[in-house]
C-alpha cells in the first residue's frame, strides 16, 4: 500500500506518493485549487482516482509559523482538511511542513538549475515529496 502527501496551496496543490513498500517518496501530480474547498477536494480525488485503492494514508502539510504558531494559512489548511475528510474514508494525518517549500525551491534551483518560471511549475509536487519523505523518515 502507498501513502499520499498533499502540499496544499491556494493556487496549486502538490502531490507526492510512495512506492508500494513505503520507502521512497516520488513527485506525483499538481492539482489546481479553486476558491471552494468542496471543489478542490473533488479535484484532488479526481487526480488520484486511478491509485485510490492503493492509498492507505494521506499526509497533509500543516504550514506552521517558524516558532510553531498558527497563521492564516494554517487555519485555511485546517478548514480544508475538515471538508476533505468528509469526501474520503482514507485516514488523513497532518504533518508540520515548515520550510518544505523553501527546501524544494533550493533543490530545484541548485540541483536542477531551473529558472524561476520553470521552478514555479515544479515546486508543489517537490515540496509534497519532501513532506512525504520526512514522514517516511519518522516512521
Amino acid at each position: 500500500m502507498r501513502v499520499l502527501a498533499i502540499d496544499y496551496g491556494r493556487v496549486r496543490i502538490g502531490l507526492a506518493i510512495t512506492d508500494m513498500n513505503q520507502t521512497i517518496a516520488y513527485p506525483f501530480k499538481t492539482v489546481n485549487a479553486v476558491n471552494n474547498f468542496e471543489k478542490t477536494s473533488q479535484n484532488l480525488l479526481d487526480a488520484i482516482k486511478d491509485n485510490i485503492d492503493e492509498i492507505e494514508k494521506i499526509i497533509i502539510g500543516l504550514p506552521l509559523l517558524l516558532k510553531g504558531g498558527f497563521s492564516n494559512m494554517t487555519n485555511e489548511v485546517t478548514e480544508f482538511v475538515k471538508i476533505f475528510k468528509t469526501k474520503t474514508n482514507i485516514p488523513i494525518e497532518l504533518l508540520d511542513e515548515r520550510l518544505s517549500s523553501i527546501e524544494a525551491e533550493r533543490h530545484l534551483k541548485e540541483n536542477l538549475k531551473l529558472n524561476r518560471k520553470k521552478r514555479s511549475k515544479k515546486i508543489d509536487p517537490i515540496a509534497a515529496t519532501i513532506l512525504l519523505q520526512n514522514f517516511l523518515n519518522l516512521n
